[in-house]
């Protein structure tokens, strides 16, 4: 259900609530997905946290932090 309003959404917060319980559930590559969708819808209203949720899901997969700087928009680099 989750997944389907966060399609539907403008904003790419539900995509990050998404991510979080997809990272809770250890789907880690669906999680990397939703967060990555929602970076691309944007409007975020905790972009810190999302970019911490991101990290977090990188260091599980093992992705290097330079890798990790590729996939974040410019606004939200660390």
């Amino acid at each position: 259900m989750v997944d389907l309003l966060s399609s539907k959404s403008s904003s790419g917060d539900l995509c990050i609530n998404l991510a979080r319980q997809l990272l809770q559930r250890n789907e880690w590559g669906l999680a990397m997905r939703a967060v990555e969708r929602g970076f691309a819808k944007g409007r975020l209203s905790d972009p810190d946290e999302a970019v911490a949720l991101l990290q977090d899901i990188c260091q599980r997969l093992g992705i290097e932090r330079e890798a990790l700087a590729l996939t974040l928009p410019v606004t939200e680099r660390v």
